[in-house]
């Protein structure tokens, strides 16, 4: 039964409990009814009736059995929304390409406040959060070169043209054939589903900028969740804003949807697992990842490996592509690698050995030093990125705003029901 049809069951019930029959609507004797005399009826003989109905909205037991009906489909439609699931995503085995953009699929990662990982320090979120099911695709990622100016004007690196000549690679750039004219980008046959890689992490968040402000051509990729200086496209990863609703997840973001149990411990492997994962080719089994080179050293269609899902329910957390963060440094005690433009990795790529030191980097028991954070400058075929965000209202609001509006827009009909009855007396 949905809330639809348990409203309408409880809307045509009569006051006696009997569900109520079609009736002529009563003849309207006049707008401003005569006062009565004194222990005089209306014409309608219902003299106390119809001043219970004038005088008393609200009293007598039809009106109590009225009033029941209405807070009770009130009731029906806060269960059902309370039923269902506020921010879980439809499960699917690939993101299809479209001429409008292929919004992600979100999973809730609730329980906040929780603790750290005892092991990392790693894990602890204050606040709720969402994260995409699957890793960014070519198609989502062809979209927005097609439909914004970074993009259309070939501007900040947004594309790499290995994304075409890469094996692994799912983009083409076509270039305008006028002086002035916009670049247009196509997507490798097969490669729709595949994760976009050869995006560095400038490039990554211009492409979450672009979505938070509203994934138009008009859209800015420079400000909005992270505001990017003087057009940068490498060097130190900006912070991102205290308004951001879109965004790279953090360390302890991705660490949470990756590992944590939503009660009190972490799994120790992004499969929801503590045993060690297998690579293979994508099949079935709750613990089978795109690494160790065993598909054959190629990026996978996300969630390929429809079985295999980490505690929060998010597909190939490890391998196929390594995600990135806005996690620069884990602690100030260590020293940044490189030059300086670096950033917290996770999760491995399908060039993972299945080595138990090297795979074993990617578990949550592995304490990150700042020697394996990777360079914001690189882009290759075994990085790409998943796209986190702010919760939308929960189903408690939207439970509570649906009650509000139907016991309103049943005193509402009450109020008119009385008026009509005072009426006809």
């Amino acid at each position: 039964m949905n809330a639809l049809s348990a409203i309408n069951g409880f809307e045509d019930m009569d006051a006696d409990g009997a569900v109520s029959r079609s009736y002529e609507p009563m003849q309207r004797k006049q707008r401003r009814p005569e006062p009565r005399r004194k222990s005089q009826g209306g014409s309608n003989g219902g003299g106390i009736h119809c001043r219970r109905n004038k005088h008393s909205f609200g009293s007598g037991q039809s009106a109590r059995l009225a009033d029941l009906r209405a807070f009770a489909g009130a009731m029906v439609v806060a269960l059902v929304a309370l039923m269902s699931p506020a921010l879980a995503g439809t499960p699917r085995a690939t993101e299809a390409a479209s001429d409008t953009f292929d919004a992600f699929t979100w999973k809730a990662i609730g329980n906040p406040g929780n603790a750290a990982n005892s092991v990392t320090g790693l894990g602890a979120v204050a606040n709720s959060f969402k994260m995409s099911a699957y890793e960014t695709t070519n198609s989502q990622y062809a979209y927005f070169l097609n439909n914004s100016v970074a993009g259309r004007d070939n501007k900040y690196g947004v594309y790499n043209s290995s994304m075409f000549t890469n094996a692994n690679g799912g983009i083409k750039q076509v270039a305008p054939v006028e002086a002035g004219g916009a670049y247009t980008y196509e997507v490798v046959s097969g490669f729709a589903d595949k994760p976009v890689n050869y995006v560095n992490w400038f490039s990554a968040v211009r492409f979450i900028n672009w979505y938070a402000n509203g994934a138009k051509v008009t859209s800015s990729t420079e400000t909005g969740s992270y505001t990017i200086p003087s057009e940068a496209t490498s060097g130190n990863p900006v912070a991102r804003n205290a308004n951001a609703t879109v965004f790279l997840p953090s360390a302890d973001e991705w660490t949470k949807a990756a590992f944590y149990d939503g009660s009190s411990s972490y799994a120790l492997w992004p499969t929801g697992q503590n045993s060690t994962p297998t690579g293979t080719t994508p099949t079935s089994g709750d613990n089978v990842a795109n690494f160790a080179q065993g598909v054959n050293g190629v990026v996978q269609n996300v969630g390929s490996y429809t079985d295999t899902v980490s505690t929060y329910g998010l597909w190939d957390m490890l391998g196929n592509v390594t995600e990135m963060s806005d996690t620069s440094s884990i602690s100030t005690s260590q020293t940044q690698a490189g030059n300086g433009t670096t950033w917290v990795p996770f999760g491995g790529s399908y060039a993972t050995s299945s080595n138990a030191n090297v795979l074993g980097q990617w578990n949550s028991s592995h304490i990150i030093t700042s020697l394996e954070m990777r360079g914001t400058t690189i882009a290759n075929s075994t990085l790409g990125f998943r796209v986190a965000a702010v919760p939308e209202p929960g189903n408690m609001v939207a439970a509570a705003m649906g009650v509000g509006g139907l016991i309103a827009l049943q005193f509402v009909k009450r109020r008119k029901l009385a008026l009509a009855r005072v009426q006809a007396c």
